[in-house]
């Protein structure tokens, strides 16, 4: 397993490592909360625009649906009445989630088989019907029972004519500039498995637009302040690591990875950009950053300016 490390004296050193991080595995670190108002400045070099993130409060409205337009996610394993919601087209479990975004875009399930397309709200009687057309056709229609900036209650009537509801949950923090926010469709195309072979332009080009997702989700979680990063249902080609980024070897691939390509030999060449970037390179670990979330951003935006 190739690994980037920081020594001592913040240098990178490739280590071959016996340990790895399990799939879909969080790093904990309950102590080590990463604090985004710490003296210690974040270089933006990927993020574009207007780099901050405000509050529903802080932000002027066209309309109270706005506050739709955010992360939402389940919040623990209560927040759905059937167990189909929360299980993907191969039968594995995920959580449930769902961006709403002020251009009109979407992005469902971001943490398991994703779904991007377009979405609407209209007025059926006295209801709120959100309409989700994803990209390749399907369309899926819910009810909004209840809705505020904290929490979203959704219903639908399944194929048995049973009620289903799912309750998800969101912090009211956005990005001011919605193409920084990792779950945007714009940061998520390389994740969507094509119908055909790809060329190798195209699929270094997907690899790099993994980096640039790592590198913008690290930042999300740092602005966020978020006790503990979570990478379930993510795309799995990294391990990390305190102050390390790795790479399992070929055979120990996971299959969230070979989901993003058209078959194996097409995810072994984006394995291979990935890993000539961390052997061929060496990186910088930023110092006098008070966490280690923060130097790791900083090693994935060089990562992907070097692609």
């Amino acid at each position: 397993m190739r690994t980037l490390y920081t020594a001592a004296i913040c240098l990178l050193t490739i280590l071959l490592l016996t340990t790895a991080c399990g799939d879909s595995a969080a790093v904990k670190d309950n102590e080590d909360k990463p604090n985004a108002n710490a003296p210690y400045i974040l270089k933006e070099t990927v993020a574009t625009g207007d780099t901050g993130m405000a509050r529903f409060s802080g932000i002027k409205k066209r309309n109270e649906l706005d506050i739709l337009c955010q992360h939402w996610e389940m919040p623990g394993n209560e927040g759905a009445t059937s167990d189909e919601l929360l299980r993907d087209k191969n039968g594995d479990r995920f959580t449930p989630g769902l961006d709403l975004f002020t251009d009109s875009t979407f992005a469902m399930n971001p943490r398991g088989d994703i779904i991007m397309g377009t979405w609407r709200v209209n007025k059926v009687g006295q209801e709120l019907e959100l309409k989700l057309i994803a990209a390749a056709g399907e369309v899926y229609t819910w009810k909004i029972y209840e809705y505020n900036s904290r929490s979203l209650r959704l219903t639908a009537v399944n194929e048995a004519g049973e009620q289903l509801y799912l309750n998800l949950a969101a912090d009211g923090l956005v990005h001011r500039n919605i193409l920084n926010d990792p779950f945007h469709p714009a940061n998520n195309q390389w994740r969507i498995q094509p119908k055909k072979p790809e060329s190798d332009s195209v699929i270094a080009k997907k690899a790099k637009q993994c980096v640039k997702f790592y590198t913008l989700f690290y930042r999300d979680n740092i602005l966020r302040q978020k006790k503990t990063i979570n990478y379930a249902g993510l795309p799995d080609i990294f391990d990390w690591y305190r102050r390390g980024i790795g790479m399992p070897d070929w055979e120990d691939i996971r299959p969230s990875w070979l989901g993003c390509f058209y078959d194996s030999a097409d995810a072994w060449k984006g394995y291979g950009v990935l890993r000539k970037v961390i052997v061929d390179y060496e990186f910088n670990w930023p110092k006098g950053a008070p966490d280690w979330r923060m130097e790791t951003e900083s090693v994935l935006e060089q990562m992907y300016h070097k692609m």
